[in-house]
């Protein structure tokens, strides 16, 4: 039976996206956060952020944003000496995006705290990634966590990120994230590379590697397929119109988001994809990775919840 009350937690980075059109708020934790949000409220469910902000105006907003949104900022820390994380994005000639992203951020010391032991155990689904593992602080509070979500369907969003002449991960954190994880999402760009540092040939040797139930992988317009012990399996693959001013930053949250939210509701495992394709189609189709789903994303989505 699927918990009637599920909570999806995003852990890690809390953070705003520094665009040329201003700061947005990001960071892959906290939008998958805010998507399992948008999309479990109507079944009882919720998404939760855990992560560390600064005591500082940007840590302010990080706060109002999700309260505004009708989230809980009961897991997120306040660092008393370092700032709120930023990330400068800038756009590249191919549509893609480039990172700076800020040193010695309030998340690199996300603290493991009586609150995420409470948390961990009771909570539906947990996304993490390897971003927020540069620090041996918050790698630790991170490992301890997924190991505490005994209940918890564990996704490992291994999100590669490189900045400015440096890898922000490395075999350590990616092969702990493949071994304490269900899911593991990447795409192709990210596949060889997690392979190489794992010392695994491909997709299904990874996921017999370490018995996950499925490697998720993202394949833009092609939609977001899976690798299983059963075979390949695909969802549903979906086209929006783009906004003129839309960017696909958040876009993979989004999928992650749908995913696990379909997933802790009861669906099975092409339905989750689906739902995973109607969101991060809608992300990429808009500027920002955190829109508002109007109504008609609901409705398409509660459609294959209950078919």
């Amino acid at each position: 039976m699927p918990d009637p009350s599920p909570t999806v937690v995003g852990l890690g980075e809390a953070l705003f996206d520094l665009f040329d059109t201003g700061p947005k708020l990001g960071g892959a934790p906290l939008n998958v956060a805010v998507h399992a949000h948008q999309l479990l409220q109507p079944h009882g469910g919720a998404g939760a952020v855990a992560s560390r902000v600064g005591n500082d105006e940007l840590g302010h907003k990080v706060k109002h944003e999700l309260t505004q949104r009708g989230m809980t900022t009961a897991h997120l820390q306040t660092d008393p000496d370092r700032p709120t994380g930023t990330v400068e994005v800038e756009r590249t000639d191919d549509g893609g995006h480039t990172f700076h992203i800020k040193h010695n951020a309030a998340w690199d010391h996300l603290a493991w705290t009586d609150d995420l032991e409470s948390l961990a155990p009771s909570c539906a689904a947990v996304a993490f990634g390897s971003l927020a593992q540069r620090s041996p602080t918050s790698r630790a509070t991170i490992q301890r966590f997924i190991d505490t979500a005994t209940n918890a369907i564990k996704l490992f969003d291994v999100n590669l990120r490189r900045s400015d002449g440096t890898d922000f991960y490395d075999a350590d954190s990616i092969t702990a994230g493949c071994a304490a994880a269900d899911f593991v999402k990447l795409n192709d760009e990210e596949l060889d590379t997690v392979c190489n540092l794992t010392g695994t040939k491909d997709a299904y040797d990874l996921r017999k590697c370490f018995s996950l139930r499925g490697v998720v992988f993202t394949r833009g317009k092609d939609g977001t397929a899976a690798f299983t012990a059963d075979g390949f399996v695909e969802g549903q693959p979906c086209q929006m119109d783009r906004d003129d001013d839309a960017d696909t930053v958040g876009a993979g949250d989004a999928c992650s988001a749908g995913f696990l939210a379909a997933l802790v509701c009861g669906a099975d495992l092409t339905t989750a994809l689906s739902v995973s394709n109607l969101t991060g189609a809608y992300v990429a189709s808009k500027p920002g990775a955190t829109p508002t789903f109007p109504d008609s994303l609901h409705e398409r989505v509660n459609a294959l919840l209950t078919t």
